[in-house]
């Protein structure tokens, strides 16, 4: 692996932090204790990544799901991603 593709992460990453970083402190603000609940915040974070995020890792992503999905499903294909445990 060349080191600039190691280091490729780094804007994304610092971008995405940049993005949710800021309406989470203020969802924790409004309600201090969702510091005792560390799911809650997690999914409070990504769920604000995603509104940015979202529609592009799905329109980037669409070729490699049609190459790996179509010769192998027929019908309805309901595609999950990622989720969350409960």
């Amino acid at each position: 692996m060349k080191l600039s593709a190691a280091f490729a992460l780094f804007p994304d990453l610092r971008f995405a932090v940049q993005t949710a970083l800021w309406p989470t402190i203020v969802t924790l603000w409004r309600n201090p204790f969702l510091l005792f609940c560390p799911r809650v915040l997690s999914q409070t974070f990504m769920s604000h990544l995603w509104v940015v995020f979202g529609n592009g890792v799905d329109e980037n992503g669409r070729p490699v799901k049609r190459e790996l999905i179509t010769p192998y499903a027929s019908g309805v294909v309901l595609d999950l991603g990622a989720g969350t445990i409960e």
